[in-house]
């Protein structure tokens, strides 16, 4: 009874364990059928796992995948040398000839008043005399001028005196060219930090890379006195997109070092050539 091949799955013990019991549901059909159920299911099992493991190879046959191909990089070329500029010579001023002063009739009046013990002064004009005659410190006679201006020279104490030339000053908001300024306006950092600056800001556009249009943008703006970047404007662009691409990223600038004249910031006009070149 305790042997190891003994199965109560046989016929003989099946119809032992259930005589005299409904045999048409149950356990008995369940137990009497076993073998047939355990086949059906391992082969059930297996073709499943031989499926799951064989579809993603029949899916990848039936659909390969689409190979991507990676456009050819590109890289925007910039000069090392931002600008080759020279400080021109000063211009000799040529001083103009200096016109003598029209001489014009005068009429002296006293300037200073003195208390002194006895008054010696000179007559007062008549109004007859300084009718036509222009109000000064002497009295000399000279063409009658309406409205006339005397020019007259500071005196050094010895009878003699000159005029000095006066100097106009100009705007202190006008641009002016790199040639008007003692200190060049700088970006902050130098032409390296420069450089880098516009290898990762500046893109090439996809339209000008499509047509392969390739060559350099030359552009100006306005260093303002405090270092910002103003007033920027292309002078000879080549298109598809290149001209507004540069034009972005020198708008997008950090501060620069602003350009000086006699150590005063100043606005300064600086023009630059940007070159877009494609590499395979």
């Amino acid at each position: 009874m305790f042997n190891s091949s003994f199965n109560v799955y046989k016929t003989e013990w099946l119809d032992l364990v259930f005589a005299d019991r409904n045999k048409n549901y149950g356990a008995y059909e369940l137990r009497s059928k076993s073998s047939s159920i355990l086949t059906r299911s391992l082969l059930i099992s297996g073709s499943l796992v031989i499926v799951l493991c064989f579809s993603p190879l029949v899916y990848a046959k039936l659909f390969p995948k689409e190979i991507v191909v990676d456009a050819p990089a590109t890289l925007v070329v910039l000069d090392d040398v931002i600008h080759d500029m020279k400080k021109p010579e000063p211009e000799k001023k040529i001083e103009p000839a200096k016109a003598d002063p029209v001489k014009v009739k005068t009429v002296a009046l006293s300037q200073n008043i003195v208390v002194v013990n006895k008054v010696d002064l000179p007559d007062p004009p008549t109004i007859d005399e300084i009718k036509d005659a222009v109000i000064s410190d002497k009295t000399q006679a000279g063409i009658v001028t309406p409205n006339a201006v005397v020019t007259e020279n500071k005196g050094d104490g010895n009878g003699t005196g000159t005029a000095k030339e006066g100097e106009g000053g100009g705007d202190p908001n006008a641009v002016v060219g790199i040639e008007g300024v003692d200190e060049y306006p700088e970006f902050t950092g130098g032409a390296k930090a420069w450089s880098k600056y516009m290898e990762r800001n500046l893109r090439y556009p996809s339209q000008a890379q499509e047509e392969g249009k390739a060559g350099k943008v030359f552009v100006s703006f306005v260093v303002e006195k405090d270092g910002s970047i103003t007033d920027v404007k292309v002078l000879r662009g080549i298109g598809f997109g290149c001209d507004e691409e540069a034009i972005k990223v020198i708008k997008k600038s950090p501060l620069w070092k602003p350009g000086k004249n006699k150590g005063t910031p100043v606005r300064v006009r600086y023009n630059m050539a940007i070159n877009f070149q494609i590499t395979q």
